[in-house]
């Protein structure tokens, strides 16, 4: 019988292992390949996708913890308000008129700040021919080429000057500004009442600031009937309607009031009720002028949670008046913190401060223009011409002084309102818009000891004169009124003390 189970040779029996080996080997190999294809295919997307998922709500949960916070760096000076000789300083013999020298020393100032705002004190003649100086001002257009180039981002124009002319210099005015630098933000001016009724708005690294920008009167009401809505001038009812309109589009309110008594660094009576009643209605920050000298700054605030930070006023910024109060000045200075956090945003102003400045000029050089005191030297004062008449009072060494003393005054917030409902007629007298009466203001200040007393500025002998620019001593006073004839002009205000012309 024959046998069909015929042994393996030892050859076939080792083809036969290997065989199995390499099988096995396959199904591993197969198995870590759909094992590793499960992983890339499924298990890794979804334990990514957990991963990422995670990561965001850690990432999520603490941006809700972390606040976003941005910035912007803000300055202002006083008044641009030039006169003859400063005319003079920017007509050259090719026929062309430029006025870049004097921003020259303080060009850094200006262009490091992210808002940089100036009081353009008068209005823009038409033409060379119209320029004029005291006691009505019309500057040349280059002026305002010049505070552009310099740096200048935001024009206040609510002035007292800003009606010298009428209705066709503050149009010629306005179309200066609009035609050749529309993006710039002009104040307190406008051209029709739906401008007048719209808030100036800039925005700075998110940070939405609105501009309002109003002047007690004017010298003049040469704009013409039913042109009111051209100047901004205090009005408790505009202001509080306006000051909500810009709550609703800003993340902060800059307000710039033309207000105080020239040649005293003490706020009066009017400023300091104003001042409460702007903090009561949620401005940021106050920046006053035309008092012609600088004022004490500092925070106000109440017990109702209000608060407000003010400078009175930062004096003048261009100008060749003639006493050392009036060319020492003021560069105020802060920031604007805007913080959110979970969808809500808050407002701090931080480091505020004034820079002490002063004015210079040499009629014998021709060196004009405003200097950071820092910046300046006992030998430039020596220069300076102001001393033909005042000697040697005019030194860096009185100029600091007088800051720091003007620094340390202390200012009594005011709690009355009775002068929050005035209007001033042209001889200067507060008249109530409701009774049609004079007001009288027996309001008292601070001296530099921080203790109340007494302040001739608000006697009501003198009160007239604060705003009266026909009684004020015209020695100082820059405005109109028709005791500024040729035979009631005071040369001692004139730069005719320099200039043998005698125009001024």
């Amino acid at each position: 019988m024959k046998r069909n189970n015929i042994p393996l040779n030892f050859k076939e029996k080792n083809n036969s292992k290997i065989s199995l080996y390499c099988s096995v080997a396959v199904l591993l190999l197969l198995f870590f390949c759909f094992h590793q294809l499960d992983y890339s295919l499924i298990t890794k997307p979804e334990t990514e996708a957990k991963e990422a998922a995670a990561q965001k709500q850690q990432e999520a949960e603490a941006a809700a913890e972390t606040p976003e916070i941005s910035t912007a760096s803000v300055i202002a000076v006083g008044d641009n308000l030039y006169h003859s000789k400063l005319y003079e300083s920017g007509e050259y013999d090719s026929g062309t008129w430029n006025y870049d020298h004097i921003y020259t020393h303080v060009l850094n100032e200006i262009q490091a700040a992210d808002v940089a705002m100036i009081d353009q004190e008068t209005v823009f003649a038409p033409d060379h021919n119209s320029v004029s100086t005291y006691p009505s001002f019309a500057t040349p257009e280059e002026v305002g080429d010049a505070i552009i180039k310099a740096g200048f981002n935001v024009v206040e124009s609510a002035t007292n000057h800003v009606d010298d002319y009428g209705y066709d210099y503050l149009k010629n005015t306005l179309d200066f500004w609009s035609t050749n630098y529309p993006d710039i933000p002009v104040l307190g001016i406008h051209d029709t009442p739906e401008d007048a009724d719209t808030v100036k708005v800039k925005e700075v690294n998110g940070i939405k600031i609105a501009f309002l920008d109003y002047t007690y009167g004017t010298n003049n009401s040469g704009a013409g009937e039913g042109k009111d809505y051209m100047i901004d001038i205090f009005d408790k009812d505009k202001i509080t309607t306006m000051i909500q309109k810009a709550k609703e589009v800003s993340d902060c309110i800059i307000f710039v009031a033309h207000w105080g008594t020239e040649d005293d660094s003490m706020p009066n009576e009017y400023e300091k009720q104003w001042a409460t009643f702007l903090m009561e209605q949620g401005v940021d920050v106050i920046i006053g002028g035309h008092p012609h000298v600088l004022q004490p700054y500092g925070r106000l605030s109440d017990d109702q949670g209000n608060s407000t930070f003010i400078f009175y006023s930062l004096g003048n910024f261009v100008s060749t008046q003639q006493e050392l109060p009036e060319l020492l000045e003021g560069m105020a200075s802060f920031t604007i913190q805007k913080t959110t956090l979970n969808g809500q945003s808050t407002i701090e102003i931080l480091s505020p401060e004034v820079k002490p400045m002063v004015m210079h000029y040499n009629h014998d050089t021709g060196d004009y223009g405003p200097y950071m005191l820092d910046d300046y030297t006992e030998d430039l004062a020596s220069q300076h011409s102001v001393r033909n008449l005042i000697g040697d009072e005019f030194t860096l060494a009185n100029l600091k002084a007088k800051f720091q003393e003007i620094m340390s005054m202390n200012v009594t917030p005011s709690t009355n309102t009775n002068l929050l409902n005035v209007k001033f007629d042209w001889e200067g007298n507060m008249i109530d818009k409701t009774t049609g009466e004079t007001v009288e203001d027996g309001s008292s200040g601070s001296d530099s000891s921080g203790d109340d007393s007494s302040d001739s500025s608000y006697d009501d002998e003198s009160y007239d004169t604060s705003y009266d620019d026909g009684s004020y001593d015209s020695s100082y006073d820059d405005s109109y009124d028709s005791s500024y004839d040729d035979g009631a002009y005071d040369s001692s205000y004139d730069d005719g003390s320099y200039d043998d012309s005698g125009n001024y």
